[in-house]
């Protein structure tokens, strides 16, 4: 019997891997942001020295081959100032892929553009280059690109797209920290590259974000847009003196990230590769197993991708693998089986109950624009992505081969009794990861 009508489950009592991992070195660096008095960039260094938050976007930069990174407080600021920096503003429209958090969509209309939904692959939920050159129009300006889950978008055909059409591409590799792409990290293919570093990402302080860009031009501007107009000085400052210098040249916000924040950052960055490893493990000992089960198989992942970062490893279905049941039903199935919480992607921006621009005044008359673009045109891509896809934290892949097992035996007995699935799935556990 399924786990969620009663019948035991496949992994009982076993717990699964914690995240975020820290340990006394961790502590010892917050402890000395804590003991320094400093605690953001924009007060004054008692003892001198750079602050934390540029040693991060400087080792973070260094991390992804890039020339320059400016550290901020969260992925959704890291897009404003990369649009801001790039002169994105009203009558401008933005191409968004459908199939992405939130966040990509609502920092195009912060800057006064325009998104515009366009459909992704059914099988990876990235943007490609079809779908990308049928929606560019006289007023595109940008495209944002979402390296999704544990894959990466077509970056070689995409940004022969956007250089032929003179496009800006800005990367948000939220869900690909350290993903390369022919040697090459991606976030480097672009004019910018931008990060979410929150609490449930591979590289996570809670809340906080990056950006990084190989033009000293637009790092420039993307500093002082993220610090009320203020730059750094040329070297860390002497003791007693502030390391902002009140520049003016572009008119900013404060999106800084605080010390504290980038104390953790500094602690988990060298963790990253050694983690990346084992996850690269689990991962093909999976895509191992799943042809084994009928109608299942891994998310695809280009061939050009010679090192990919998982965030949430992605087993797709084909139609009726589990009968009728939807992958809602199937998702809390597994969930009840394993003890940490299968689900299936977030629903597509033409979907999501998180995209609600006419519920702010300022939003509503852009927002209208971005409905009569995407009037009539279907996204069947991204549909199917969301209700044939089933996603696992990156976390449940820093374990041991027997996690690997757990997971295809609870696949496999879901398939077989996928006729006994109750109607509605269960409630969505709380506490696990």
């Amino acid at each position: 019997m399924l786990a969620i009508l009663g019948g035991p489950p496949v992994r009982a009592a076993r717990p699964w891997p914690r995240w975020p991992q820290y340990d006394n070195r961790t502590a010892a660096e917050l402890l000395a942001a804590l003991h320094s008095s400093r605690w953001s960039v924009t007060w004054y260094s008692p003892n001198g020295g750079k602050s934390r938050e540029r040693m991060f976007g400087e080792a973070f930069a260094r991390y992804n081959g890039a020339d320059y990174g400016v550290s901020v407080d969260h992925g959704s600021s890291a897009l404003v100032i990369a649009l801001e920096a790039l002169d994105v503003g009203p009558g401008d429209e933005v191409i968004v892929p459908a199939m992405t958090w939130v966040a990509p969509a609502t920092a195009v209309l912060r800057v006064g553009a325009v998104p515009v939904l366009v459909d992704v692959d059914a099988a990876t939920g990235c943007l490609t280059a079809d779908h990308l050159g049928a929606a560019v129009s006289p007023r595109t300006r940008a495209v944002i690109v979402v390296h999704l889950a544990c894959t990466a978008a077509e970056l070689d055909r995409i940004t022969a797209v956007t250089d032929a059409a003179g496009l800006a591409l800005i990367e948000d590799c939220s869900q690909a920290h350290g993903t390369r792409w022919a040697g090459r990290a991606v976030g480097t293919f672009g004019q910018i590259g931008v990060f979410s570093l929150g609490a449930a990402k591979s590289l996570a302080a809670g809340e906080a974000g990056a950006a990084i860009t190989g033009s000293p031009e637009l790092y420039r501007r993307m500093l002082m847009l993220r610090a009320d107009s203020r730059g750094y000085t040329d070297d860390g400052p002497a003791p007693g003196e502030y390391e902002l210098v009140e520049d003016g040249t572009v008119m900013g916000a404060n999106y800084c990230m605080s010390e504290l924040t980038a104390a953790l950052l500094l602690d988990q960055l060298p963790r990253l590769d050694d983690q990346h490893t084992i996850r690269e493990t689990r991962a093909k000992e999976l895509e191992a197993g799943l042809p084994g089960i009928p109608g299942l198989a891994p998310i695809p992942v280009p061939a050009p991708v010679d090192r990919r970062a998982v965030y949430e490893y992605g087993i797709r279905f084909e139609p009726g693998t589990f009968g009728d049941a939807t992958v809602d039903q199937v998702a809390a199935a597994l969930t009840a089986e394993l003890g940490t919480r299968v689900y299936p992607p977030r629903a597509p921006l033409h979907r999501s109950a998180l995209l609600r621009p006419h519920t702010k005044p300022r939003f509503a008359r852009w927002w209208a624009g971005a409905v009569e673009r995407a009037a009539g045109r279907p996204l069947p891509g991204a549909d199917h992505y969301r209700d044939h896809t089933l996603l696992l934290h990156h976390s449940v892949l820093l374990g041991r081969r027997g996690d690997v097992d757990d997971i295809l035996t609870a696949l496999d007995k879901v398939r077989t009794h996928a006729a006994d699935l109750p109607a509605h799935p269960a409630p969505d556990p709380k506490g696990m990861a």
